[in-house]
């Protein structure tokens, strides 16, 4: 019985995946198609453009995709020392305070001048990326997502359609669905990102701004 409570208390609705998911594809699209062609949340594509302008003695490139890294494990970094020191790791507090955070950090970068920085603003979306990817990482009752990237995602859905499928493991089956669903999702936020670009320009973020809002209402405290 404590565990099955446990169980109940832990249980993170899918919903808010979804919608944070939706968010880190809308990052990832802003930052492409609005400032210079990074992908500002996942870094592993950074770190190779970083080496191969250093190969090429490229200083002022690798400074420009550096400049991206270091942001994104400064908000690692800062979102973990917050996590313990001010919240006393009550997950459900951190991550409200990081859907305002997130809020208020995109409502910011949509009211820059036209001619910031794009080393500016790329810096500031990897830094919100990593923050989000820390304190968002679980739907579900023990179901572990990556909130800004894919890769990880694609791996579980592989995991669990085979288990599903070969093994014969209907929760499996219905926890792949789950992981089409948050890519699905990502997809979702590139897509918008891409159209609402078209009609308004740099604010487009705005809509992370309003995910990162919406993504509060699911947002569950463990003893309620």
């Amino acid at each position: 019985m404590a565990e099955q409570a446990a169980t109940r208390r832990t249980k993170v609705p899918v919903r808010l995946g979804l919608i944070v998911i939706c968010a880190g594809g809308f990052m990832d699209a802003y930052s492409y198609l609005l400032h210079d062609h990074v992908f500002a949340t996942g870094q592993t594509g950074n770190i190779v453009l970083l080496c191969m302008n250093l190969a090429n003695g490229a200083w002022l490139g690798v400074s420009h995709y550096l400049v991206s890294i270091l942001a994104f494990v400064a908000g690692i970094m800062l979102s973990r020392h917050v996590l313990v020191r001010v919240h006393g790791r009550a997950t459900h507090r951190m991550q409200r305070w990081v859907a305002l955070f997130e809020a208020l950090a995109f409502a910011v970068v949509a009211l820059l001048p036209e001619g910031a920085p794009h080393l500016l603003v790329n810096s500031a979306i990897s830094f919100c990326a990593a923050v989000s990817y820390e304190n968002f990482r679980q739907f579900g009752t023990r179901s572990a997502y990556a909130s800004v990237f894919c890769t990880g995602n694609l791996r579980s859905l592989g995991e669990t359609l085979y288990d599903g499928i070969f093994e014969k493991d209907r929760h499996e089956l219905h926890r792949s669905a789950r992981y089409a669903g948050l890519v699905a999702s990502f997809c979702v936020g590139a897509v918008a990102c891409k159209l609402l670009i078209g009609v308004t320009g740099k604010f487009a973020c705005l809509a992370i701004s309003a995910l990162f809002l919406l993504s509060l209402r699911y947002i569950v405290d463990p003893d309620a």
